[in-house]
C-alpha cells in the first residue's frame, strides 16, 4: 500500500509541477512541489526510502529536461540521501531544521544542476537557483507537517512479519 501511495503522490505532484505551478511563477520562476515532497519525505523516512524516491522522482523530472536525461535523477538521489542523513540527527516533529535543511538542499541541487549542465554546454542563469530555493522554502513550510503526518499513518509503516 505504501508504494502505491508514494507512486500516486509522486505522479500527482509531477503533473501539478508541470501544469499548475507555472501559473504561480514570479518572473518565470516557480517552485517544485515534487522536490519539496521528496526532501521532506527523505528527512522523515531515512536513506533507503529517500534514495529510491529521489531516483524515481528524478527520472520523472528528467522526462521534461531535454538536454540532460539522468541529471535530475543523480542530483535528487544525492540530495535525498543527504536529507535522510540530516533527518537521522534531528527531532523530526519540529519544523525549523527540516525546512531550513530543505532550503539548503534546494540550493545544493541547483548548484549541482548548474555545474553539470554548464560542463555539458547548457547554460542558464545561476541567480535563479536562489529564487527557486526561496520559493521551495515557502512550499516546504506548508508541506512538512502534512508529510510528517502521512509518514506515520498505519498504512505507511511497515510491520515486521515472521
Amino acid at each position: 500500500m505504501k508504494k502505491l501511495v508514494l507512486f500516486l503522490i509522486t505522479i500527482m505532484l509531477l503533473i501539478l509541477d508541470n501544469t499548475l505551478m507555472p501559473f504561480f511563477a514570479v518572473h518565470g520562476i516557480f517552485p517544485s512541489l515534487l522536490f519539496a515532497f521528496i526532501i521532506c519525505y527523505s528527512i522523515i523516512n531515512g536513506p533507503w526510502e529517500g534514495l529510491t524516491l529521489g531516483i524515481f522522482a528524478g527520472v520523472l523530472q528528467d522526462l521534461y529536461l531535454f538536454r540532460g536525461f539522468g541529471v535530475n535523477a543523480l542530483c535528487n538521489m544525492l540530495v535525498c540521501v543527504i536529507a535522510a542523513k540530516i533527518g537521522e540527527n534531528i527531532f523530526k516533529e519540529k519544523k525549523l531544521v527540516p525546512v531550513f535543511a530543505a532550503f539548503l538542499l534546494s540550493l545544493l541541487k541547483g548548484l549541482l544542476l548548474y555545474v553539470i549542465l554548464y560542463v555539458s554546454g547548457v547554460k542558464f542563469e545561476a541567480i535563479k537557483i536562489i529564487y527557486v530555493s526561496i520559493y521551495n522554502l515557502i512550499v516546504t513550510i506548508i508541506m512538512y507537517k502534512k508529510i510528517y503526518k502521512l509518514s506515520y499513518k498505519r498504512f505507511m509503516k511497515k510491520d515486521w512479519n515472521f
